[in-house]
């Protein structure tokens, strides 16, 4: 009877591993699927850069969700998107980046902390979200679209009449 429970939890087992094998391809669909969610169709988002150099002159943040946020780094604003388990992003009232050189890019680490004033020494070990991809952000793009809406329905209309 023994040997009976083994060889169901193996067969178990093997067949499990075989439900979740993905090929290379499969996996990279689904990582450019989970890329695209992150404000997919805002006209706001652009398009995907490799870095944001001069990292230490990013001098604020806002319009943060669990897994991005939108930095300004001088005149320039980019949407960093982080890998998933980032918790703490979206209530962070400070953020403070560790990256590998000047240059903020894929990989590195973004720290929220929920005072305006950094880590706390009562918090502990802060958790640190991954910089998964970064875009261009242009903040006036939904104004621009409004406007374009509103002209081609005065074309429109004026054309009717």
């Amino acid at each position: 009877m023994l040997s009976h429970r083994i060889a169901f939890a193996a067969m178990l087992f093997v067949v499990s591993a075989c439900a979740t094998a993905t090929t290379p391809e499969q996996l990279e669909a689904r990582e450019k699927d989970r890329a695209a969610q992150v404000f997919e169709g805002d006209p706001r988002r652009g398009e995907q850069v490799d870095k944001v150099c001069f990292a230490s002159q990013i001098d604020s943040f806002g319009l943060t969700t669990k897994r991005a946020v939108v930095v300004r780094e001088g005149g320039d604003r980019y949407l960093v998107e982080t890998f998933p388990g980032c918790f703490d992003l979206d209530w962070a009232q400070s953020l403070a980046i560790d990256s590998f050189g000047a240059c903020l890019t894929k990989g590195d680490r973004i720290f929220a902390f929920d005072s305006a004033f950094g880590p706390d020494r009562h918090t502990g070990i802060q958790q640190s979200c991954r910089v998964k991809a970064i875009y261009k952000w242009d903040r006036d793009a939904l104004e621009k679209e409004a406007e374009e809406d509103a002209e081609e329905t005065a074309v429109e209309t004026a054309a009717l009449k």
